[in-house]
């Protein structure tokens, strides 16, 4: 197949601002050849405190519990922290090494495009160059389908007239990747930390010396105009050294450093057919990620959820374009990834709260729900509902381990 793939960026990813790599991308890293060595190289989570105020002395802090990571030995492949650029680069690797012989084309902005009712290559995608060679250059694309994995503020979903809908959660969080030195006892163990100065959750990075924090920042006013997002690093420091006290944390190198706000959106559809008119027109354009669901980054469902976005359009354009599955395949993408995204952003909303909830305030222990929860992070909560792909439950008795639309356990 022929395969275009267009990135802003001048060159490749340097650092990543994800990190957490959950088991059921593990399992997407065996598909694509590269699991055993990328964990080769990642930092293992095996299990999870949790830190809450001493009930004798409320100014300090006290672990409260310790929870394995994965308690009911749901997948054969480990939770990882690795750098998000690392993860790009294993793709891009596979990618080259693969049939297509597909390599990014750095340094072209997305400007916009049109679907045509005819043609063999209906969208047309204009492009502008960005970067020191392609300056001022601009190019126009066609396609049989187009994939906007373009973030946030995407404009392939502009384009296609797709709505973002949900709410700011008006909370902000730093978040660092920090060479310190600190008598914190569980300095080396993912952590979920609560105190009277507010929350941090603490996880270790790859390589043994570097650790992420998202520290709380507190409830940002309606009318801050994302002032908040211009807090220094400084302040950002001597509020994880509240949170932790009475531990200390020296830092010595900021390796890098962002502010920002809770955000839950989700965007209806996932593809250029309007809801009113699904099942009477076929897709040609997508998107993905950050594109049509944004929440915050502390479950670690980014760049995990995004991937498996991917997996799931791109094994369906692999089947119609190779002419083994018709068309109406693709709309199945919009169908089954909204209502993941939907359920998403429910958990992120719980997940979020009890992060930013001072421990006496919550009705249930954040550690009750981590490991209540834990197989939906994981990646091993979703179960497609019936379609052309995926059959009723009429006899679903006859295997009763083996949920019709969801993936086999390992075990």
């Amino acid at each position: 197949m022929t395969t275009r793939l267009l990135e802003r960026r001048p060159g490749r990813l340097e650092i990543g601002q994800a990190d957490g790599i959950q088991a059921r991308s593990v399992e997407t890293f065996q598909a694509f050849g590269f699991a055993e060595r990328i964990i080769a190289e990642a930092y293992r989570i095996t299990e999870m405190c949790f830190w809450k105020p001493d009930p004798n002395d409320p100014a300090t802090i006290v672990r409260s519990a310790r929870t394995p990571d994965d308690e009911t030995g749901i997948s054969e492949f480990p939770h990882l922290i690795v750098n998000q650029a690392r993860v790009l680069d294993y793709f891009a690797e596979s990618a080259e090494r693969g049939p297509a012989r597909i390599t990014p084309h750095y340094g072209w902005e997305f400007k916009k495009l049109t679907v045509e009712d005819e043609g063999d290559y209906p969208v047309r995608v204009e492009l502008a160059g960005c970067a020191e060679h392609n300056q001022g250059v601009e190019r126009t694309v066609r396609a049989k389908y187009v994939l906007g994995a373009d973030g946030a503020h995407s404009r392939v979903r502009d384009s296609i007239g797709a709505r973002h809908f949900g709410d700011v959660a008006n909370h902000a969080w730093g978040v660092m990747d920090v060479l310190a030195v600190s008598d914190f006892p569980d300095y080396r163990t993912k952590c979920a930390i609560s105190s009277q100065a507010g929350s941090i959750l603490h996880i270790p990075r790859e390589g043994g010396y570097l650790c992420r924090m998202y520290i709380d920042l507190g409830v940002v006013s309606a009318d801050d105009n994302k002032a908040v997002r211009k807090t220094p690093i400084e302040t950002i420091i001597r509020k994880a050294n509240e949170i932790l006290h009475p531990y200390t944390l020296d830092v010595r190198n900021v390796a890098w450093w962002s502010v920002y706000e809770v955000d839950h959106r989700v965007t209806d559809p996932f593809d250029d057919v309007p809801v009113d008119q699904a099942g009477e027109k076929l897709p040609h354009v997508f998107i993905a990620g950050d594109a049509c669901h944004t929440h915050s980054a502390k479950a670690g469902q980014g760049m995990n959820v995004s991937m498996q976005d991917g997996f799931n359009l791109g094994w369906k354009h692999g089947q119609v374009l190779t002419g083994r599955s018709p068309e109406s395949l693709l709309s199945t993408y919009s169908q089954e990834r909204h209502v993941i995204a939907r359920n998403l952003i429910e958990f992120d909303r719980k997940w979020s709260s009890i992060m930013a909830v001072n421990a006496k305030e919550l009705e249930e222990p954040a550690e009750e729900f981590y490991v209540k929860t834990f197989e939906f992070p994981a990646g091993f909560m979703t179960q497609n509902e019936p379609s052309m792909i995926v059959g009723e439950a009429t006899h679903q008795e006859l295997a009763a381990d083996f949920p019709i639309g969801k993936r086999f356990k390992s075990r």
